[in-house]
């Protein structure tokens, strides 16, 4: 962008402070012919000009009675108004220190007089050029950053709709940003039989949550229809391999309870082992053993399913990774073993579920989460 706007007759207007009028117009015959050329023979002319108009680039003197140029750079630098404005020192002060204390205070460029037209021609067009280019990307980010809002606005109205029957649920969601990449949705078929997916896209934010609408609507058109677990979870995967960009893929497990709630079938993609909890403690851990679902398609995907009996008062619970990767201050994870001690804790004590967000947030030293954290308990 730089080369491009160097390569163009670059205008604007330039404030040449200095107290000696011969110094002003030997500024003014360097640049006149393609900046128009505001002066002032004082600190205080100077910031009294640059509040009624700003200039796109001040040329400021060092040694000016009453107030310096050092004093003039400080007081632009500190106000929110004018500390973006560029500043040269033009002077005639040619010690090291000098310069350093210059651009310490937040000038761009130093310049030693007697002035090289040549140099000076050159320094303003470069420092110009990097202005213009910065208010370029500034734009350009706000434009960004307004679309961004537009698409994450459509995207939580659309997770709105996420299917989620709360029956024999009780669950935790913190997600980092509102447009979470962790998705829990929970139906019932028409022929009884409760249908609850836990899922992870990759990463967090917008663009781990374009996948959640899809995985809604595939559930409950499949679910009301009556088709299969196997089935159900073997479309998530086919539609996500298909739509998904290359690198993000979808860690997912899906639980389906029959209508007499006797049976549990669980089929896991690359998500923590789902947890059935039975008089107390940990009977059965349902494992991954496949891939996360958009990655390949795989043929056998619906026949890798796990199978239990279950009976009356058992829990099941499920979660994302983001609960057991929270790290303290040393980097050690929270890992599976604490979360299954507070899951045992939380069922002798009755505590909710919204208590372990404090017991992680203690773990991490009060450290914002870097993951969505995502939790369901599941009761027979």
């Amino acid at each position: 962008m730089l080369d491009k706007m160097e390569k163009q007759p670059l205008t604007g207007t330039i404030l040449a402070v200095d107290d000696t009028p011969a110094n002003l117009d030997v500024v003014k015959a360097v640049l006149s012919e393609h900046y128009t050329i505001q002066a002032a023979i004082s600190g205080e002319r100077a910031l009294k000009l640059i509040k009624s108009r700003k200039p796109d680039l001040i040329l400021l003197d060092i040694m000016m009675p009453e107030m310096d140029g050092y004093e003039v750079c400080r007081r632009l630098k500190e106000d929110p108004e004018t500390a973006d404005l560029p500043v040269i020192f033009l002077t005639a002060k040619r010690e090291v220190e000098d310069e350093i204390r210059g651009l310490a205070l937040g000038a761009v460029d130093y310049i030693t007089k007697p002035i090289s037209p040549p140099i000076l021609q050159e320094r303003v067009k470069t420092h110009l050029a990097l202005r213009y280019a910065s208010h370029k990307l500034l734009q350009q980010n706000q434009q960004l950053l307004q679309e961004r809002t537009l698409i994450e606005n459509i995207i939580v109205k659309m997770r709105s709709a996420d299917v989620l029957d709360t029956r024999f649920l009780r669950y935790l969601i913190s997600p980092v940003e509102e447009t979470a990449g962790d998705v829990l949705l929970a139906t019932f078929a028409p022929d009884g039989r409760q249908l609850v997916l836990m899922g992870d896209f990759t990463g967090h934010g917008l663009p781990s949550a374009i996948g959640g609408p899809l995985i809604t609507y595939i559930l409950q058109d499949m679910a009301s229809r009556d088709l299969p677990g196997e089935t159900i979870f073997a479309r998530f995967n086919e539609q996500l391999c298909a739509r998904l960009p290359t690198g993000q893929f979808f860690a997912a497990a899906l639980l389906e309870i029959t209508a007499d709630r006797r049976r549990l079938r669980v089929w896991n993609g690359a998500l923590p082992a789902v947890v059935l909890v039975r008089d107390g403690d940990i009977l059965h851990r349902f494992d991954s053993d496949i891939l996360p679902l958009g990655v390949v398609v795989q043929n056998n995907i619906s026949k890798c399913v796990k199978e239990a009996e279950l009976q009356p008062g058992d829990k099941l619970y499920a979660f994302s990774d983001g609960v057991e990767e929270v790290q303290n201050r040393q980097g050690e994870m929270f890992g599976r073993h604490r979360l299954e001690q507070f899951i045992l804790h939380a069922l002798a004590h009755k505590r909710e579920l919204k208590d372990l967000l404090t017991i992680l947030s203690t773990y991490c030293d009060q450290q914002p989460f870097e993951d969505d954290i995502s939790l369901v308990e599941i009761t027979v």
